[in-house]
């Protein structure tokens, strides 16, 4: 590390996933590092409810892509297994439909071979092809998207990026992948509500997203012994070991600008109190600190402007009892009887589906300390739109009661011996959209910050580095590369590449764009213009005779 890095002075705005992990990368580099939290607890969404002897994940309740998660450990100079004590589930998921029927996923190639045979015949080699795609997916979306910075329009217009987004179905939809593949409906359905994981409809997501089935099935679902806020907390404990400080119950009212430099020279908190730094990193909700903390610029209108994924209605009970362990798993998934409807219910009306699908969390089916000695804790998530100028309190409470008369009677009618559900919670405690809004921050109580969709990924998503004031960065859900904490886990080591780079340049974090804020307009401008000769080119080798079953296979 050299001198200049030792004496930079840095300030973290939220103790989020992405907040924490740059406050520890930074800190190991010599940087002298400040995080201030507006809540009491690090971790934002990743973090703990605790009431009457029961733990239960607030958000994030599932470790996928556990090989992020490494990586992030190694490059903090430690190994995971020596910080965390994470534990594989012994199946991924059990899905219940409407019709009774259920099926279990796990990453054994035997049991789902006859699981998916019990329903749809032949249905196995159809699954080995979707998951030879799916790899394909989830390899080269690391390659080109996580491990990659979009910093401008000719960073993403290439000839190899137009060749690649054939591949990778970006044009098509998760449900149409798994159409491909799967002739059952259940099926289809089964291997497609993933994508809920980003906050998108299976029906609007982009194919490319079956990444996440490939690995849940190479690598299954793990979850990490203490909640997932360990795994926060583990890297709070490696910041504070290189010197960071983190100072709790510190809400943000402003980032302060010197407007004739175009620089941040610290922030402001709500008690009056101004701190200094080099650079401020915002872990913040994007949406939001553009709204609140930043002076208005003309990307502002732009952000504001963006669609939002989903929210939720999220449930954690304390039961008096066990649930039945071959009803419930650790991971459970009850689909709704109109499977589209309920989508455009929540994506197109923002509102909560009249059958809305549901997902179940026990953490004790992995570690009993998670509640007391013969209780259960449940965690529920109802999805639901994100919040509009038309909800009220009043109105999202009558949302609140109809979401949980629907899980108790889904409860009650499809697992046998469970017809006393309701009486068996002794503890509730209920987060709403309004409650995401308020304890995290979250634009319009958006539980994955911005949605997923083509125009919002890459560099059409929100840039790591403030388009104005050049040394304000971000990271988390809303800006490049996205939502999920292995996707921020990955930004924040792209984020502490683009920090130190920009040091290295030694310009006084000077903007040096050709095109500045008209960048945005022109590369969507490309990408159509570089789109249709793609299209040309393509049609003319079929034309042509040249490989017409690999271009439309590519489509």
């Amino acid at each position: 590390m050299d001198q200049h890095q030792q004496q930079t002075r840095v300030l973290i705005v939220g103790a989020g996933t992405g907040g924490t992990a740059m406050a520890a990368r930074l800190a190991r580099r010599g940087m002298a590092v400040t995080v201030v939290e507006k809540n009491e607890f690090v971790g934002g969404r990743c973090s703990l409810i605790e009431k009457d002897g029961f733990r239960f994940d607030q958000g994030p309740s599932m470790l996928m892509m556990p090989h992020a998660f490494e990586q992030t450990f190694a490059d903090l100079g430690c190994q995971m297994s020596k910080v965390l004590d994470v534990r594989k589930c012994k199946t991924n998921y059990k899905i219940h439909f409407p019709d009774g029927d259920n099926i279990t996923l796990s990453t054994d190639m035997t049991a789902m071979k006859d699981e998916l045979e019990r329903i749809e015949p032949g249905s196995f080699d159809g699954y080995l092809g979707f998951l030879r795609e799916a790899k394909y997916h989830h390899d080269k979306s690391f390659s080109m998207v996580l491990n990659r910075n979009y910093k401008h329009w000719w960073d993403l217009v290439t000839i190899e990026n137009a060749i690649e987004a054939c591949k990778l179905h970006i044009l098509s939809t998760v449900w149409n992948r798994t159409k491909t593949f799967f002739k059952s409906d259940k099926l289809r359905k089964a291997f497609s509500f993933q994508s809920m994981y980003m906050g998108m409809s299976p029906y609007e997501a982009p194919g490319a997203y079956t990444l996440l089935d490939y690995s849940e099935a190479t690598d299954g679902i793990l979850y990490p012994m203490g909640g997932f806020n360990t795994v926060i907390k583990a890297m709070e404990s490696i910041a504070k070991s290189n010197g960071a400080t983190f100072r709790y119950s510190c809400p943000v009212k402003s980032i302060i600008v010197d407007q004739p430099s175009k620089l941040a020279t610290g922030v402001l908190l709500e008690n009056g109190e101004e701190l200094r730094a080099d650079i401020v990193v915002c872990n913040m909700d994007l949406v939001t600190a553009y709204s609140r903390l930043l002076p208005p610029t003309q990307i502002t209108r732009s952000i504001l402007k963006k669609n939002q994924s989903c929210s939720t209605i999220s449930f954690y009970w304390g039961l008096d009892r066990k649930l039945p362990e071959d009803a419930f798993h650790g991971h459970n998934i009850f689909l709704a009887q109109d499977y589209k409807p309920s989508f455009d219910a929540i994506f197109k009306d923002h509102s909560l589906p009249e059958s809305p699908s549901f997902y179940v969390q026990i953490p004790t089916r992995v570690d009993a300390a998670a509640a007391p000695e013969g209780k259960e804790s449940v965690t529920i998530l109802v999805p639901i739109g994100v919040l509009t100028d038309a909800m009220t309190p009043q109105l999202m409470q009558a949302l609140v009661a109809r979401a949980r008369a629907v899980v108790i009677e889904n409860m009650q009618k499809r697992i046998p011996g469970c017809n006393d559900f309701e009486k068996w919670i002794e503890s509730e405690t209920v987060n709403t959209p309004f409650d995401w809004e308020e304890k995290f921050n979250l634009w319009n109580g958006s539980a994955l910050g911005l949605s997923h969709e083509i125009m919002q990924v890459l560099y059409f998503r929100p840039q790591m580095r403030h388009e104005v004031f050049g040394n304000v960065f971000f990271v988390g859900a809303s800006t490049h590369p996205g939502t999920g904490v292995p996707v921020v886990l990955c930004g924040a080591r792209i984020l502490e590449d683009e920090i130190a780079g920009v040091l290295a340049e030694g310009n006084g974090f000077k903007h040096q764009k050709l095109f500045g804020v008209f960048g945005y307009e022109l590369a969507m401008s490309m990408t159509v213009f570089l789109a249709l000769v793609s299209a040309f080119v393509l049609a003319v080798a079929v034309d042509m005779g040249l490989g017409k079953q690999v271009v439309i296979k590519a489509l």
